[in-house]
């Protein structure tokens, strides 16, 4: 009984009804908070939607009301992000799977062939494939950028 209410909870957790996504998350532990709609997974996490995927220490689900739709994702700890070409590594991530959003703080390193910049903050539009870097006022955002001929 528990087993099929724990698989039709993740079922139903991890379907975006949006946009017709899955998201895989494996990890160590998983705690559910259901009053909260909250799922927290924590030690060696990794989650892969499409070509996204996240490791990190912990992970967090948020979800609508009906528990039908994602609402946000939010990780801790050891970030690493790949999608395609791109890499980026920080230390706290939000991914917003409405709007397509995902945005890192911390200690942030892009890192795309053999060019790196760091920043503390960068904002990935992953619809439109666009990227805006930042950092504080008393740092700067740093490129280094290589061309392969």
């Amino acid at each position: 009984m528990f087993k099929n209410f724990f698989v039709t909870f993740l079922f139903i957790l991890f379907v975006n009804s949006a946009n017709a996504k899955q998201i895989k998350i494996i990890s160590d532990k998983l705690e559910i908070i259901r009053a909260k709609h909250i799922s927290i997974f924590s030690g060696n996490v990794y989650a892969v939607e499409d070509n996204l995927e996240i490791w990190s220490d912990e992970l967090i689900v948020t979800s609508n009301k009906d528990e039908n739709e994602i609402k946000e994702i939010n990780a801790h700890g050891n970030i690493k992000i790949i999608r395609e070409e791109l890499s980026i590594n920080g230390d706290k991530v939000r991914y917003d799977p409405i709007q397509n959003k995902l945005f890192v703080f911390g200690e942030v390193e892009v890192f795309q062939n053999q060019s790196t910049i760091l920043c503390d903050k960068i904002i990935v539009d992953l619809e439109n494939s666009s990227s805006i870097m930042s950092s504080d006022s008393n740092k700067r955002v740093e490129a280094l950028i290589i061309n392969e001929d």
